[in-house]
């Protein structure tokens, strides 16, 4: 990335974004923040925000912006937003100079069953799939074997919230059931798997910031507690015996893409197995686990410094607000928690930084 660079845009407002927001700014870079007024990151000091009132407003205000700069440099910190621009502005990557990067290898990663075409080509396990448009076609629904989970295959929706995040099936008649609920368009978009287990030991993550396809600085984490289905609180370093593999196996499905940014590849093991679940070719929600174990994460991205050292501690990151929650549900997990919160030099929070306390007091309020 060009050293250059004095403007930058952000799409999206979560705390992925606010931890770019952060960083960026205090390099010296002028941030301008698109986000809804109730996301987190409107509500950290730095940066100037324009306010999206209705997703509609996102692709208006860009097509504005592009025709009053020569080319803005635009991170997209959210999925939801990524998916949005990629269907409903067709010229987002003409228009501006776009991380995450290039538009093909974001459409494959995207979606799960064009990243599951990838992993085929690497011998990479992932759970038996299936779009529920296409199951709904087949007459013949004899080779299921329950129970099955539904998962998006992409995101359609930005300001309407999903019909559900995650389903468990245990039944055909369940499936039936949830066939009729589902609109066309969403049937489009939902994906079928087989179900390997709710046990979070077995999920891990490889978080990385990629360059041309090849993972440049990256860690694999465990994610040891989770809020709700798909949102952590508590995550941490992962070396156990299938850490090299996972690394291994995720570095040789990006190679065969010419992707540019921050990503997140999730993997489960089930049964000695690694197979892969997602792609999520964005900034991640833990991302500033990746800054405590690469201190010099973003000038190594911005392109001036070409070597970032690691941090030797086994690193974890916590939003203690959801993690308290939890610890009140099932007490027997306060002294991890709080042996986590005592590890200094181990462990980084998910909004809290002490420079900028209104986006945690905002997040306490809500």
């Amino acid at each position: 990335m060009s050293k250059k660079i004095a403007h930058l845009l952000i799409v999206g407002a979560g705390p992925q974004a606010l931890f770019l927001l952060r960083e960026f700014s205090r390099m010296g870079f002028n941030i301008l923040l698109l986000g809804r007024p109730n996301e987190i990151a409107m509500h950290s000091k730095y940066g100037e925000k324009i306010r999206l009132e209705k997703e509609e407003d996102l692709v208006k205000i860009l097509r504005q912006l592009a025709l009053e700069k020569e080319q803005w440099t635009c991170y997209v910190a959210s999925g939801f937003y990524l998916a949005y621009l990629l269907n409903h502005y067709p010229e987002f990557y003409i228009d501006y100079q776009v991380i995450p990067n290039n538009k093909e290898s974001v459409t494959s990663l995207i979606s799960k069953s064009k990243s599951y075409l990838l992993a085929e080509k690497v011998k990479l396990d992932y759970p038996k799939s299936v779009l529920l448009k296409e199951l709904e076609e087949r007459k013949d629904w004899s080779d299921i074997r329950f129970p099955q989970i539904v998962k998006w295959d992409r995101d359609i929706y930005l300001y309407t919230k999903p019909r559900f995040k995650t389903a468990i099936l245990n039944t055909l008649e369940e499936l039936r059931q949830l066939l009729q609920k589902c609109s066309p368009k969403e049937k489009e978009a939902l994906i079928m798997q087989e179900y390997l287990g709710a046990d979070l030991k077995n999920n891990i993550s490889y978080g990385a910031y990629v360059l041309n396809g090849k993972p440049q600085l990256g860690i694999c984490v465990n994610e040891v507690r989770h809020y709700r289905s798909g949102v952590s609180s508590m995550v941490e370093e992962y070396t156990g015996a299938y850490a090299a593999e996972i690394e291994s196996k995720a570095s040789q499905l990006l190679a065969q893409t010419g992707f540019t940014g921050f990503l997140d590849v999730e993997f489960k093991i089930f049964k000695d197995r690694i197979y892969l679940l997602e792609v999520n070719p964005r900034p991640f929600g833990f991302i500033r686990i990746l800054k405590l174990k690469y201190p010099d994460l973003i000038p190594f991205v911005l392109g001036l410094k070409t070597e970032a050292a690691q941090n030797p501690y086994r690193v974890k990151w916590i939003n203690c607000m959801r993690d308290m929650v939890l610890i009140l549900k099932a007490p027997k997990h306060l002294f991890h928690m709080l042996s986590v919160l005592l590890d200094f030099k181990g462990r980084t929070f998910d909004v809290w930084d002490s420079k900028d306390p209104k986006p945690f007091f905002y997040q306490l309020k809500r």
